[in-house]
């Protein structure tokens, strides 16, 4: 039952896409600007997300091939590159975060400002959770 759910789910999701984006495009002018972006934005991310897990649900790999990915996932050296990979980008967006933070000071200020702030503190808050978690799992 759950094997067929999760074969579903990426379906479902498409048709969901869909529904919102039409309801979106019919509603248009009928409903503020604002909701129509949202739907349209909502049912975008849906399609996206459908489509990539249709793709992935037709992807079959031999047996020697999935053992070979389960190996290569769980491999000492390829999880050390990926963390390297995860600390490099987490510095490289935290850099860029506070650039756009200074800029919007300087230029714009108000409440994107405050957006922005908040983008900033939420970026380190998680990266402080993430730390705590793997010290703990290490």
């Amino acid at each position: 039952m759950k094997k067929q759910l999760k074969k579903a789910f990426p379906y479902v999701m498409l048709l969901t896409a869909w529904a919102v984006i039409f309801a979106a495009v019919l509603l248009g002018e009928r409903i503020p600007e604002q909701l129509s972006l949202a739907l349209s934005t909502v049912g975008g991310v849906l399609l996206g997300f459908s489509v990539v897990g249709i793709a992935l649900s037709r992807i079959h790999l031999s047996p020697e091939s999935q053992k070979e990915y389960e190996r290569s996932e769980t491999d000492e050296r390829n999880i050390a590159i990926r963390e390297k990979a995860a600390m490099s980008s987490w510095y490289w967006t935290l850099y860029l975060l506070w650039a756009v933070f200074f800029v919007i000071q300087i230029f714009v200020g108000g409440l994107w400002a405050v957006a922005v702030s908040v983008v900033v503190v939420l970026h380190c808050t998680f990266y402080m959770i993430n730390i705590y978690r793997w010290t703990k799992k290490m």
